[in-house]
């Protein structure tokens, strides 16, 4: 379904019906080069999406994949459009949840395709229609709007994420025995998915910066670009971060581990000599020494006590303890 629909002359906001003998009636008015037409739907099935790609003679392989949803970040040239198809993120309790807005640029218009709950694209239009100066360059600065937006959710994540990473290292790096393996390696797989949502733009958006764009709006692009990079460096620095927790978090368990042998050593050592005297004593032979002496007992025992005693004294000494 049609969310928003308007006319944009010289940066000024004017509302179109979205029925597409309007839509037709509203591309053939704009005759100014920086005029144009922003359409923004959600989730539309093939008859509404067919009714706007008509008047707007979108190829029907883009419209084809904008209905699919679930496209790799890429954007393809057609003969009188350009087609994009970028990842939204949202990331809560752990997860990372990706989105996709598809987007249509024409010489005279502009229309996205969202799907998914956490894409939304008031923010990005309100903000767009208040610096109107920017919308005077057409629709090339209303998709600079949408690619800001959504540049701008990848680094909001990605510093999350490194929150997230800081926690995890301080607690594998804490005296108290923690389990974090199954965080690190979620943390992992959820870097993993907003990798997967940044990389493939950087190449397009090099070329928007570039080349692929009007002179006048390619710093705009610039400038989202250089945020799409510092994203991805953010990415590439929590992956090695997890790597390193998880590293650090191994060699953690197998010190412990070693402390608990040496204890569990210290104590089957301590005891192995009592055990020993009163197996000794525990065979029932009839000449054995001091079975008639009365205090024969307590000496054995004292004897026994000392003798762990100084066991024990010996490896608290050393450490093991």
């Amino acid at each position: 379904m049609i969310i928003d629909c308007a006319v944009y002359r010289h940066g000024e906001r004017h509302e179109v019906d979205t029925d597409p003998v309007s839509l037709k009636a509203a591309l053939a008015e704009l005759d100014d080069a920086c005029d144009f037409l922003w359409i923004g739907m959600h989730e539309p099935t093939r008859q509404e999406l067919d009714a706007v790609a008509g008047p707007l003679q979108l190829h029907p392989l883009a419209v084809e994949d904008a209905i699919e949803a679930h496209q790799r970040p890429k954007v393809e040239r057609y003969s009188d459009h350009l087609f994009a198809s970028v990842k939204t993120v949202t990331y809560r309790d752990d997860d990372v949840r990706t989105q996709e807005i598809n987007a249509f640029l024409g010489e005279h218009y502009l229309l996205t395709v969202r799907h998914g709950k956490g894409a939304d694209l008031k923010a990005a239009r309100r903000d767009a229609e208040r610096a109107d100066h920017e919308l005077e360059h057409g629709p090339v600065a209303a998709l600079y709007a949408v690619l800001d937006h959504v540049v701008d959710q990848y680094e909001a994540v990605a510093a999350e994420l490194e929150a997230d990473v800081q926690e995890v290292e301080t607690s594998v790096f804490s005296r108290e025995r923690t389990s974090d393996s199954s965080r690190i390696y979620r943390l992992k797989r959820e870097t993993l998915e907003l990798r997967r949502a940044v990389l493939p733009l950087r190449e397009p958006l090099h070329r928007f910066a570039t080349s692929a764009m009007p002179e006048p709006s390619r710093p705009y692009f610039r400038d989202v670009s250089d945020h799409l990079n510092r994203a991805a460096d953010t990415i590439d620095n929590i992956d090695h971060l997890l790597d390193n927790a998880l590293n650090a978090h191994l060699a953690q368990l197998s010190v412990q581990q070693n402390e608990d042998m040496r204890k569990l050593t210290a104590g089957a050592t301590i005891f192995a000599v009592p055990t020993a005297i009163a197996g000794v004593y525990g065979m029932n032979f009839e000449h054995m020494p001091e079975l008639t002496w009365t205090y024969g007992y307590p000496v054995c025992l004292a004897f026994m006590g000392v003798v762990c005693g100084y066991i024990y004294w010996r490896f608290k000494r050393s450490g093991w303890l």
